[in-house]
């Protein structure tokens, strides 16, 4: 929803140094394609707003961040009448059947299908929240570069336009802590999608697609071989949120939990 690349105009205010508070606006369309400064804020305005507070839990540093986006920009709905989208296909592929005539029209009302393909349903303004912090539990005395943390995210949105309604992750990390292994680092992660319940609901209810929520799971540790040389093996697990794909004869195939492992191989020169 937020373009990566926009132009746009910021202001930050910090009343201490534990407070950030930070407001932005962006023009909605913006791509790395394009810099016309003409068409900028022609389909409205992308606003950011976010708060970032630094604390010491038990003299242990961490900080907690609240960050909310809105944008008016017009954008497809995902709350449509599913025989509509249906016609808007047919017209697609079949555009003569533009002008049905009244043998087509009397078929398409038995078939609950509108005529002609109505405007697909918009949103005409849409909005996001996440609320996030990272916080140390231990950390030897005098060394703020080592111990162990956590950390948290949630976020939503409005779910009409964004077919995202959830999110979540959580983890916990290490950073030297591991006995006569000062530089070497771990962390293990889960994060939870939900999806909307306006997402693409008749083909859900009617095909069992799944799409509810997807859950991954990832462990990593980064050992350090030498000052130069990090290997960092990892695992991933992943709970899809889709349940079934097509195979190579068109017929539906459930998907299974799926696992990656990898290792990274940092070199630095």
């Amino acid at each position: 929803m937020v373009p990566l690349s926009a132009y746009g105009a910021g202001a930050l205010y910090l009343p201490s140094h534990e407070v950030t508070l930070a407001g932005m606006v962006l023009d909605p369309n913006g791509t790395i394609m394009n810099d016309d400064l003409g068409n900028a804020f022609s389909d409205g305005v992308m606003a950011l707003g976010s708060a970032d507070l630094k604390v010491s839990l038990f003299g242990l540093p961490g900080h907690q961040n609240l960050t909310f986006a809105w944008s008016n920009k017009d954008r497809t709905s995902l709350i449509q009448d599913p025989a509509n989208i249906a016609r808007q296909l047919l017209d697609a592929r079949y555009p003569r059947l533009g002008d049905p005539g009244p043998i087509l029209i009397e078929i398409f009302d038995k078939l609950g299908l509108p005529p002609t393909a109505q405007p697909l349903n918009v949103e005409d303004e849409t909005w996001a929240a996440v609320y996030s912090f990272e916080q140390f539990l231990w950390q030897p005395a005098g060394d703020h570069k080592r111990g162990i943390g956590t950390f948290f995210s949630a976020g939503v949105s409005d779910g009409k336009a964004n077919p995202i309604k959830y999110s979540y992750s959580l983890g916990l990390v290490g950073k030297g802590v591991v006995p006569d292994r000062p530089h070497d680092d771990f962390g293990i992660a889960w994060a939870r999608t939900e999806f909307s319940d306006n997402f693409v609901p008749y083909l859900r209810d009617r095909l069992e697609l799944g799409l509810d929520r997807e859950d991954a799971i990832e462990l990593y540790y980064s050992a350090s071989v030498t000052p130069w040389l990090n290997i960092s093996p990892s695992l991933q697990i992943i709970s899809p949120g889709l349940n079934k794909a097509l195979d190579s004869s068109g017929h539906f195939k459930d998907l299974d939990t799926t696992y990656i492992a990898g290792v990274r191989v940092g070199i630095r020169f």
